[in-house]
Order: C-alpha cells, then structure tokens, then sequence
C-alpha cells in the first residue's frame, strides 16, 4: 500500500531568501543541451509511434485483441 504524501516543507530565514534569488535568476539552458533534448524527444517519439503501430498491427490481426497484452 502506498504512503501518504508528506506536505511540501516551508522555507525560512536564509533558505527562504537563497531560494527566491535562485528563482529569480534563472540561466536558460545552453543551446547544445536543448538540441541534445530536442534529439531525444524525437528518439523516443518515434520508438513510441512503432511500438503503437505494431500494436494496431496486432489487433487488427487478431480481430481487435493484442495477444500480447491481456486487457484487465
């Protein structure tokens, strides 16, 4: 059984205050990370749109029942 949620603690004094500036002075990521995560979002993109195409593949062939995966 899964435990409840703890409630977000509450910043004070000098942590509340290091928390806003850093909040505040946010530097965007570099131009090659973005690209790196652009990459990887279309990697998994299409490994996903495969996957699903497989799938759809299945179920037609199998009258709308994917044998691989049991519907509980």
């Amino acid at each position: 059984m899964a435990r409840p949620i703890r409630e977000t603690p509450i910043l004070f004094g000098e942590d509340a205050r290091r928390f806003l500036a850093n909040m505040q002075n946010v530097e965007p990521e570099p131009p090659e990370e973005l690209e790196r995560m652009q990459r990887d979002y279309e990697m998994m993109k299409k490994a996903y749109e495969r996957g699903m195409a497989k799938m759809h593949a299945r179920e037609a062939a199998n009258g709308g029942v994917d044998p691989c995966f049991r519907k509980v």
